[in-house]
């Protein structure tokens, strides 16, 4: 993935990429080791069968990283 900026670049805070991984157990893996990086994580419950969370790149896009529950 590449992600680019321009000079009067707003990220978007709808418009982001989601991302699959493949269990939940690396989905912890991956949000524990963001939050010990200082990392402000924002946990959604709201997608049925599915843990995800939100978090922004050094640039403020948003980015949303999911595992399937089960």
């Amino acid at each position: 993935m590449h992600i680019g900026i321009e000079p009067e670049f707003v990220p978007a805070r709808r418009a982001h990429p989601a991302l699959t991984l493949d269990s939940t157990a690396a989905l912890d893996a991956l949000a524990g080791q963001l939050a010990r990086l200082g990392h402000e994580l924002t946990w959604d419950a709201d997608l049925p069968g599915a843990r995800r969370f939100y978090v922004d790149d050094p640039f403020g896009n948003r980015l949303e990283l999911l595992a399937r529950a089960g």
